[in-house]
């Protein structure tokens, strides 16, 4: 019988994990813009359902993480929503009000990282899933 690596054990566990530290690391930016402007900030006048979208996932995002150890399958459904739904929220946004949207990407990184880290989720979530 072939032995497997310690690791492939773990999988879901160290997927959740970086699931969790990029969680971490979006709800510090979301933080770090209603201490700077206030919970109510309307984003420089974009619309309003937008603003609280994104003041939202300063709750959202670490809820997530909580779940990713609680109720692992929750908390990648979780991820994979919430991501999901910022990546498609902000590409919308982008071409609304900063088109064209192509020129705009490239000259955001936040949102291209978010696009990756969406792939990231979308193709590992299976395996994240599983919990041990």
């Amino acid at each position: 019988m072939v032995e497997q690596p310690r690791w492939r054990g773990r999988s879901g566990s160290i997927l959740r994990a970086v699931y969790a530290l990029c969680l971490l690391g979006a709800t510090y930016n979301h933080w770090a813009i209603i201490v700077r402007h206030g919970l109510l900030w309307n984003y420089d006048g974009l619309p309003v359902v937008s603003a609280i979208f994104w003041t939202s996932l300063a709750f959202l995002d670490p809820a997530a993480v909580l779940l990713l150890w609680r109720r692992p399958r929750a908390g990648v459904a979780a991820t994979m929503a919430i991501i999901v739904v910022d990546v498609v929220h902000n590409l919308w946004i982008l071409a609304r009000f900063s088109p064209p949207l192509l020129r705009t990407l490239l000259e955001t990184p936040g949102v291209i990282a978010q696009i990756v880290f969406m792939l990231f989720v979308l193709a590992t979530a299976p395996i994240a899933a599983r919990s041990r």
